[in-house]
Order: structure tokens, then C-alpha cells, then sequence
């Protein structure tokens, strides 16, 4: 469907062009020129939909109208029309624009690859000179051995309760921006105990080169504030059955990234916990046998 919405766009604006082009009235005014703005962009197989914008530089008093060619490059080449698809390689900046922009989809293949690249070049201008970087590389990067992005979104946490028996609660796996500290390293699980701000931390470890990983929900850590002077934490019972803040309950994923299932003899007992002194007040839920589903 997103392959004939983007067709369906590319002809509308191709035929919008060639409908102006007799008519249009460029800029005249001397001294303004267009460039692409960057010379190199990267951007994740399952962006979708993003700009690859063309700066213009002068003041000018009329539209300009800008052309690309795309083209292959480097050792893993990007190829138009199966790694991404364009809009349309013609644009209109308007007069009081300083910059337009080349649209591009990306196309997610759910295989395991090296990054792409392609390069997008300014091949012809009306109403403008071309300044003087004419070309951006685009890096297609893989996200499908990005598993800790795959992890990501809306769960179904299935467990069994101490107090309530078969439950679930519905959450959201997030995580750290690529670039940030905590990426590829710690996850968090939104929605515990059926509220938004009540996180459990998860950590994330992948062997790149096995392909093989699995989470873990690391005991002692934080999870929501129960008041002012009072915190909700992960814990466990031992066997002689007094609490532990140490430690931690596995996870480990399937091969598709729907389920992920916990060790299923591992008790996590959420417990509010005073912040200043240590003492236990009491449990807000006591589960076992958990496993998260898309």
C-alpha cells in the first residue's frame, strides 16, 4: 500500500511540475545558488519516510525549481526502487524558502545486511546557480541486527499473581537513542503494575557474533516513586523466604522477537521500600512464570 500512496505521490508532483515548467516564472535575481545541504546522512532501514534536504543561499525573488539523479555507490550499493524510493527527483522551492527537500522512503527487507549507501546529485537548476557541494551519501543502515531496537514497542506481560491469579499487564519496551550511553545496553519496561510511570529496568546483552542474546531484569532497582519518602522496587524471596535486592531473573527471546519468556521459577516481588532507612512496607504485586508477548 505505502509503494502506490508513493507512486500515486511521485506522478501528482511530476505532473504538477510539468504543468509549471512552461509558465513558471524563476527567480532572476543574481547570486543565488543551491547546494545540498549535507554530504552525508545515515538513517536505519525502518526510518520510513525522511528528507534529504537542498539549501539555497541569495536572496531570491521567485521559485526555483532543483533535479537529482540517484546512483549507486560504494561496496554494498543502495538500489533505487528496491532499498528506498523517491518521491520525486524534482522539487519547487519557493521564493521565501531557504530550503526544500528530496523525499525518500526507506524500504525495511528484515534480513541481516551490511549499511548501504547511495548518492543523491543535483543534475540541473532553474532560477539558480549550483553552489558548491552538489551531493549527499546517503547510509542505509541495517536495523534488523539492531536487536535491541527490535525489542522495542508495545508487549503483553502475561504472569501469574500471588493475588490475582492468570493477569497481564499491557507495556512498552523503550529504550536509549543510538549515540547515548545506555544504548545497546539497558531497556526499560513501561507500564508495570498498569501505570505509565512505573518502569522496570531490563538489561540487554547480544553476542554479535553467535547472534544470540538475552535480557535480564536486574533485582534492587528503582521502578516508581510510591510517595515522597517511599520507592517501589524490584526484589525476591530467598528460600528461607526473607527479601533479596540482589541478583536477576533471564529473559531470553525467540527467533521472530514476539515472545520473550523469563526464567520461570524466578519470583520478582515489587516492594516499597523507605528511601531513607531501607525498610520493607509492603508488596505491591508478587509474580512468577512471566512472559511478554507482541
Amino acid at each position: 500500500m505505502k509503494y502506490i500512496k508513493l507512486l500515486t505521490i511521485a506522478l501528482a508532483t511530476t505532473s504538477m511540475v510539468a504543468c509549471s515548467d512552461d509558465d513558471a516564472n524563476w527567480n532572476s535575481a543574481s547570486d543565488v545558488t543551491v547546494s545540498m545541504a549535507q554530504t552525508e546522512i545515515s538513517v536505519k532501514e525502518n526510518k520510513g519516510i525522511f528528507n534529504v534536504p537542498v539549501s539555497v543561499e541569495g536572496e531570491a525573488n521567485g521559485p526555483i525549481q532543483v533535479t537529482v539523479e540517484v546512483a549507486e555507490v560504494g561496496e554494498n550499493p543502495a538500489m533505487d526502487d528496491v532499498h528506498y524510493l523517491v518521491t520525486s527527483k524534482t522539487i519547487v522551492i519557493p521564493a521565501d524558502a531557504t530550503t526544500g527537500n528530496i523525499e525518500i522512503s526507506t524500504v525495511d527487507n528484515g534480513e541481516i545486511n551490511e549499511a548501504r549507501q547511495f548518492d543523491i546529485t543535483i543534475v540541473s537548476v532553474e532560477g539558480a546557480q549550483v553552489g558548491a557541494n552538489i551531493t549527499t551519501t546517503v547510509n542505509l543502515k541495517d536495523n534488523d541486527a539492531a536487536f535491541y531496537e527490535k525489542l522495542q514497542g508495545a508487549w503483553k506481560m502475561n504472569f501469574t499473581s500471588r493475588y490475582d491469579g492468570e493477569a497481564s499487564w499491557s507495556v512498552n519496551v523503550v529504550g536509549y537513542d543510538e549515540g547515548e550511553e545506555g544504548y545497546d545496553k539497558t531497556l526499560f519496561i513501561n507500564g508495570v503494575l498498569g501505570y505509565s510511570f512505573c518502569a522496570l529496568e531490563m538489561s540487554y546483552f547480544f553476542d554479535t557474533a553467535s547472534k544470540s542474546g538475552y535480557v535480564e531484569i536486574p533485582l534492587g532497582t528503582y521502578v516508581a516513586d510510591y510517595d515522597d519518602a517511599n520507592g517501589i522496587y524490584a526484589c525476591t524471596v530467598t528460600d528461607d523466604g526473607s527479601l533479596a535486592l540482589e541478583g536477576s531473573i533471564k529473559g531470553q527471546w525467540n527467533e521472530d522477537f514476539t515472545e520473550i519468556t523469563f526464567e520461570e521459577d524466578k519470583q520478582l516481588i515489587l516492594y516499597v521500600i523507605n528511601n531513607t532507612t531501607g525498610a520493607g512496607l509492603g508488596v505491591m504485586d508478587w509474580i512468577w512464570a512471566i512472559k511478554m508477548n507482541k
